[in-house]
């Protein structure tokens, strides 16, 4: 048996860069046995795109559509901020 597709939307969209984000994480799908390695910088893309996302349909959303990207934004972000940087990465110069 297959699942149902969803009806194409802007949530499914925002679901879908998500979940691209969090399998980028090294968050395994709940389909998966084993997590993926972590790479922040695709991460950091997927969240990035979630942005972009954000600011190209400001005002065109509703108010639960908002909310809803809002928060997975915000714990996105947060979650982003653990990763450690990938080996091949330069780090940031300290100040």
């Amino acid at each position: 048996m297959t699942p149902a597709v969803p009806e194409a939307s802007l949530t499914a969209l925002m679901h879908l860069l998500t979940e691209q984000a969090l399998l980028s994480m090294g968050v395994p799908h709940p389909m998966v046995k084993e997590a993926p390695p972590a790479n922040p910088a695709v991460a950091r893309f997927y969240v990035d795109l979630l942005s972009v996302l954000k600011e190209k349909t400001e005002g065109s959303r509703s108010e639960a559509e908002t909310a809803q990207l809002e928060e997975i934004l915000y714990q996105l972000r947060m979650r982003v901020m653990d990763l450690k940087p990938a080996a091949d990465t330069p780090a940031a110069p300290k100040s």
